[in-house]
């Protein structure tokens, strides 16, 4: 995160220093946009509470994340009563401070203010900050959190450290500052803390020692219900703070911190995975009806749905998107009910119709397996228009999804039945390329950059060239695998069946980079979770097996009967660190497996 400080900035162009900050901000936007785009950066502006423009700034980044391009923001803006005039007021500052930074020497990556007041806003949080240390009960607080870090650990050396920390900050204060944990600790060199690191002597040669595993990889129960579920409820999904259980015909909500209940289960159609957008979910009924629900209270807060297929309603960014019965796709907007679009407005579909599945600007439309032919259309998000002339068909595919303006199908080929991937254009659904694959694909694919990672049944991990269809590599890592690759940086990770083991490959030439000791009777049936500095996994037996990513050695387990199946109840989640589980016997944990995700 990018985190600009500023007491009270005006945010008008005629400022000077709001151009500077804006410069930054532009040049952030520039310099990081793929990893925005990702969202694997963002983008912060701290202030000092009250700051009178928060709540507009807030407003206008949340309508901003929404809407998901810039036209489409521009549009809702337009719409009565969306915003109201102070919102309006910032917008139009914050858009002529854009251009006046541009001028000023910003970074425009070729494109126009409004376009760039878009990208910031979507990626922008505004947090409100009380001055600590300015007030006693600050500095107390503090010296509170830092006596632990401290060597003595006495209420004097966490002052001393306080104080030492602010004038590090000042110091920063000025012209900003990158703050890794290693500059930090060469800010503190000197200063005797509960655990530090030396920088090495250059003229001693160290003996290399194996690491070892610390309390803080090991993982640990944060809650749990027993034999609260039916057995074969499905994995929890976690939606902000609250998660959601599926079991059976009843939908059961949590918080995700405390595991708290909280509202009674709810029935609903059996095994459907609700719908969410922002602070509601959408329960299927009887006689095809979808009631939106308060997701923390459980109290239904609008007008029902009739006469739907509510088991294939999907929601994103503020539309909610749903088959009727006659397989008619539906969308309206999420909060007020209201009809936006319906396809097709011709008699002629793709046949029964799925779960609609949507990404950026695009909705795309397939019909069921049980068709003799598959069928896939995209469609515009905004207008419900089909942006292919025909609807693509393939046998029916064994996995398929968009990435960025190509989708990837893997399907049998018509001709001799084995294992196809194709990549065709997003835009004209016209075919890229397709390549024979040497067994069939289990798990999802793996995106990663413009490369595309899949695990094979037969041992074979393959990785592919997203545009051209080229194979980087196909490396054999064990006799099976049953899940899907997993991309951490430049590296892949990979569980396998047999030998229960972690393999770790170069991602740019499939090169093994280390792999975890053999352990047949250890079969991995989950895909590498990552928690701070190690990865885990469950064992057919129930086991969490661990590893130190850095150190390249096995951690001590601590979990056990983490039983389930996972064709029929699918794959935990894991979220900031903590697993969340539900097993085959119908109990709900929550194991923080240590660190942060």
């Amino acid at each position: 995160m990018s985190v600009a400080v500023r007491r009270h900035p005006k945010l008008a162009p005629s400022d000077s220093p709001s151009v500077e900050l804006m410069k930054s901000f532009l040049t952030t936007l520039q310099d990081q946009w793929a990893q925005l785009d990702a969202g694997r950066w963002h983008l912060a502006l701290a202030v000092a509470s009250p700051f009178p423009r928060a709540a507009s700034l807030q407003a206008l980044a949340t309508t901003a994340v929404a809407a998901g391009s810039a036209r489409v923001f521009q549009d809702r803006l337009a719409e009565p009563g969306r915003l109201n005039k102070p919102a309006h007021h910032v917008l139009s500052d914050l858009e002529a401070l854009i251009a006046g930074a541009v001028n000023a020497g910003a970074p425009d990556s070729g494109l126009t203010p409004n376009v760039l007041a878009w990208r910031l806003l979507a990626h922008l949080s505004v947090l409100e900050l009380r001055l600590e240390g300015v007030r006693p009960e600050d500095r107390t607080a503090a010296v509170e959190r830092l006596q632990p870090v401290a060597a003595q650990g006495s209420a004097a050396d966490g002052s001393a450290l306080f104080s030492r920390l602010r004038e590090y900050a000042s110091s920063c204060a000025p012209s900003g500052a990158t703050v890794t944990r290693d500059s930090l600790l060469q800010a503190l060199s000197g200063w005797p803390l509960a655990e530090t690191t030396t920088p090495p002597d250059p003229t001693v040669t160290p003996r290399r020692r194996r690491p070892r595993a610390t309390n803080q990889h090991l993982p640990h129960p944060l809650w749990s219900h027993p034999n609260l579920l039916r057995p074969g409820a499905r994995q929890p999904r976690l939606h902000g703070d609250t998660l959601l259980v599926v079991d059976g015909h009843f939908l059961h909500a949590f918080d995700a911190k405390s595991g708290e209940r909280l509202w009674r289960p709810k029935s609903m159609g059996h095994n459907n995975q609700p719908p969410v957008d922002g602070h509601t979910v959408f329960t299927s009924g009887m006689r095809n009806t979808l009631r939106p629900r308060d997701l923390r209270s459980g109290a239904e807060t609008g007008p029902r749905m009739d006469y739907c297929r509510a088991a294939h309603a999907t929601c994103d960014r503020g539309t909610l998107y749903m088959p009727d019965l006659q397989d008619i796709l539906h969308a309206y907007d999420a909060v007020s009910g209201r009809p936006l679009w319906e396809w097709p407005r011709e008699s002629a579909g793709v046949g029964p119709v799925t779960t609609p599945s949507v990404i950026d600007d695009t909705v795309f439309v397939s019909s069921s397996s049980t068709s003799p032919t598959w069928s896939l259309q995209a469609l515009d998000a905004d207008t419900g228009l089909a942006r292919w002339s025909e609807p693509l068909r393939l046998p029916t595919p064994q996995h398929w999804l968009a990435l960025g303006d190509r989708v990837l199908a893997i399907s049998p080929d018509p001709d001799s039945g084995a294992p196809c991937a194709a990549v065709y254009d997003v835009h004209n659904g016209t075919l890229v390329w397709q390549k024979l694959l040497s067994d069939w694909v289990v798990g999802k694919p793996t995106i990663s950059g413009k490369s595309i990672h899949l695990a094979h049944s037969d041992g074979h991990v393959s990785s592919w060239d997203a545009l051209t269809g080229h194979n980087h590599w196909t490396v054999k890592v064990a006799k099976s695998l049953r899940t899907q690759p997993v991309a951490a940086g430049e590296q892949v990770l990979i569980t396998s069946w047999d030998p229960g083991r972690l393999v770790v490959l170069n991602s740019a030439d499939g090169t093994v980079a280390w792999r975890g000791a053999p352990r047949p009777a250890a079969a991995l049936m989950t895909p590498a979770y990552l928690a701070g500095g190690s990865a885990w996994a469950v064992s057919r037996a129930g086991f969490l097996q661990g590893w130190d990513m850095e150190g390249r050695r096995r951690l001590a387990g601590t979990v056990e009967n983490l039983l389930w199946d996972p064709d029929a109840q699918g794959m935990p989640e894991l979220r900031d660190g903590v697993l969340y589980v539900v097993t085959g016997s119908g109990s709900l944990q929550a194991i923080r497996l240590g660190g942060t995700n």
